[in-house]
């Protein structure tokens, strides 16, 4: 019989193999905005023309750190962040006025970040508020920190800036 705390490990220990690929899956269907962005949303009722969605790139600062962070929102309310070390995260994001969105993600924490990390030892959830300006995000919230039980182990302020960020220099390949 498997308890929640068992799943929950087990859960974990699968995204060690799956994170990369969700990544890289998700990063691929980002060079796509500009098609998925002329597609009729669906889901959390989110305006294909948002001025959020696209890539950003910035700084996130904790109490305890500050990383380096690339963020793509992309139509449809889906979030996805990469971060110094190996620090992947997914989540969800939603406007809540013109120039104002929320969202929220959920990260694995591997237990080494040198290399490709086969264990975990926990995750992290926040929650952001944050207000565009031109080309500049800005952002404050909440994040939690849990052990691989789920059990908290940290909860604090969290903010980000970030700069609008052009990926379309990258594609399509010159011919």
């Amino acid at each position: 019989m498997m308890t929640a705390d068992t799943d929950r490990r087990r859960f974990l220990r699968r995204a060690a193999g799956t994170t990369l690929g969700i990544g890289a899956l998700a990063t691929a269907a980002g060079l796509g905005m500009e098609e998925a962005a002329q597609a009729k949303p669906r889901g959390h009722g989110h305006s294909p023309e948002s001025p959020v969605i696209g890539t950003w790139r910035g700084i996130v600062t904790l109490p305890h750190e500050e990383e380096v962070a690339l963020f793509t929102f992309l139509p449809n309310g889906f979030f996805l962040s990469f971060a110094e070390g190996v620090h992947m995260a997914t989540g969800r994001w939603q406007p809540t006025g013109r120039r104002t969105v929320t969202f929220t993600l959920w990260q694995v924490l591997p237990s080494d970040l040198k290399g490709l990390p086969k264990q975990y030892n926990g995750e992290v959830r926040a929650l952001h508020h944050a207000r565009l300006d031109g080309n500049r995000l800005t952002s404050e919230g909440t994040y939690r920190s849990l052990d691989i039980d789920g059990n908290e182990l940290d909860r604090g302020p969290v903010t980000a800036w970030a700069e609008r960020f052009d990926i379309s220099t990258f594609w399509p390949p010159a011919d």
